[in-house]
């Protein structure tokens, strides 16, 4: 396996930057700065809703449905909204807010900087996301990662999104690499895996819950540092 590939494809946001940590600490930040405790005292319930209800506009936008500047001006209104305030207005802030907040923060998946500098040496790395083109780069400089990936390809470059087989063809162009040299490396089995699927190429599923899969990587690992005896 280690002579096979040439070129490696990460996502990012809960593959290597700890999205579920970075974004609640933002989002308790929010919670604080527009005083929702008045609202809902409990802030595990706030970010449980907002949690669902961004993950129902995210699979919107995913599919089409909705704009990305949707997206970000209605996830935090719209939670707002469940608890009786009509914050429209702070809503579309608390959206601003939250991209800023978040691009700042620096959590990483155990043994992410060690992994990926040893994968550095052998392979060419680069990250393709689905994420707003605007902050992913941002969070690999300030997680001071940057300098590992070659290339960063993000679905707004591509006008496409994984799964999409049209982002892994951009991902190629872009980088010269081809679905017989790269392997993908992502937590999302419906866009990493099914993506890598869709471009005939191979997949590490990144499995930190060891959930049972329901697609069909070629690998998966539980932690980064396994990457290192796969690879």
């Amino acid at each position: 396996m280690k002579n096979k590939y040439q070129h490696l494809l990460f996502d990012l946001d809960r593959t290597i930057w700890d999205f579920e940590k970075n974004s609640k600490e933002a989002i308790k930040e929010i919670y604080s700065h527009f005083k929702i405790d008045k609202f809902q005292p409990d802030f595990e319930i706030f970010f449980n809703t907002y949690h669902a209800i961004n993950e129902e506009l995210w699979e919107k936008y995913r599919i089409g449905n909705i704009s990305k500047k949707e997206l970000s001006e209605t996830r935090f209104a719209n939670t707002f909204k469940t608890f009786g305030f009509d914050g429209t207005k702070e809503g579309k802030k608390a959206g601003e807010m939250y991209l800023e907040l978040s691009v700042n923060k620096t959590h990483t998946f155990e043994g992410a900087h060690e992994t990926i500098n040893y994968l550095s040496k052998s392979y060419e790395l680069h990250i393709l996301t689905n994420g707003f083109k605007e902050v992913q780069e941002r969070k690999l400089i300030n997680c001071n990662l940057r300098d590992f990936f070659s290339t960063i390809i993000t679905s707004e470059d591509a006008g496409y999104q994984k799964p999409d087989l049209k982002i892994f063809e951009f991902a190629f162009e872009q980088t010269g690499a081809n679905n017989q040299n790269t392997i993908m490396i992502g937590d999302d089995e419906s866009t990493d895996i099914a993506g890598a699927k869709n471009a005939r190429m191979d997949s590490i599923w990144f499995n930190p819950e060891g959930k049972a899969p329901k697609e069909t990587p070629n690998y998966q690992v539980k932690t980064l540092p396994e990457l290192t005896t796969l690879l």
